[in-house]
């Protein structure tokens, strides 16, 4: 049996489709399976049974071209299943071209003409029992535990650890509402400077300016800012004693590779109970709930509230 996943476009999204991803593999013990994700997401099958990885580029400039080149890709394997992760009517548009024999997705958008099985979407639910549930009613129910969230992880080879214990700082300070202020963050990096901590600085290219200027108050921070792949930030996040995040893709990592983790709470782009990972070795703070302004949830976590939450769970 050849089944196709469509998975979802982000990096979080597709961390908490890994468990149903699992569930999969043990229903289909024999089966051979390929997924269509985005670039960015590639990296994070490392280490799984993974025929084939299509690489998604069918958004922006050309984008009948492309789609049409990716869906004669895809015939040439003649598919028995496949999977919509993604719900977007352009995923179910994808896969009927491609002639794969039983699709499944949630109802959205008009798409389930497309579709051989399409339950409806409980927006209610938590990410990995959405992707979960619309497995688990497709084969009838039979399943009642979600596999534990997991990524595959190497050495990493990109800083030499120390006898201190290892912080990474995901701050985001450059992602508007939802970033950890840019004087609050330097005031922490400060007071991070006088403790026995070894620190590291990660983010993407649009973090460079930030964690640059945070890195001017700790000399001896390491900065990784858009100097990594997807794979090699897994393997530092896994390397780390405590990551520092206000991005969710960054803690959703740090669940998924066992790494303890403080997540920092403003505005997000979804409620935060139906993305929280599902571990108990995170914390989370928030300190906005009688603030009506997006920008001034995040900035209410006082800088002295994280260095308590950080000497916490060090020590």
């Amino acid at each position: 049996m050849k089944i196709i996943i469509k998975t979802p476009n982000f990096i979080g999204d597709t961390v908490m489709m890994m468990p149903t991803l699992l569930l999969l593999q043990k229903h289909y013990k024999e089966a051979e399976f390929s997924v269509v994700t985005p670039a960015h997401c590639k990296d994070l099958f490392r280490g799984y049974p993974i025929k084939e990885i299509f690489i998604d580029d069918t958004r922006g400039k050309n984008r009948v071209q492309k789609s049409w080149t990716l869906v004669k890709k895809l015939r040439k394997n003649h598919y028995d299943l496949g999977i919509l992760f993604h719900n977007a009517l352009s995923a179910a548009l994808l896969f009927k071209s491609a002639k794969i024999d039983t699709l499944i997705g949630y109802k959205n958008g008009g798409r389930e003409i497309f579709l051989d099985f399409a339950p409806k979407i409980n927006r209610a639910r938590h990410y990995s029992n959405h992707y979960a549930h619309l497995v688990n009613a497709y084969l009838g129910d039979i399943y009642e535990i979600l596999p534990p969230t997991k990524l595959f992880v190497q050495a990493q080879t990109l800083y030499t650890k120390t006898s201190t214990p290892t912080i990474a700082l995901v701050l985001g300070s450059d992602k508007g509402d939802r970033g950890y202020p840019h004087d609050k963050a330097i005031s922490l990096c400060k007071q991070l400077q006088q403790l026995p901590y070894q620190i590291l600085l990660l983010g993407d290219k649009h973090d460079k300016a930030s964690n640059a200027q945070f890195a001017k108050y700790m000399p001896d921070a390491i900065d990784l800012t858009s100097k990594t792949t997807i794979a090699q930030f897994i393997d530092v996040i896994a390397s780390v004693d405590l990551l520092v995040s206000i991005d969710t893709s960054a803690i959703h990592i740090a669940a998924a590779t066992q790494t303890p983790f403080i997540t920092l709470l403003g505005q997000g782009t979804s409620p935060f109970s139906i993305v929280k990972p599902k571990v108990d070795f995170g914390s989370y703070l928030y300190a906005g709930e009688s603030l009506i302004k997006d920008s001034a949830q995040i900035a209410a976590i006082g800088e002295e509230m994280i260095l308590n939450e950080i000497q916490n769970r060090l020590s």
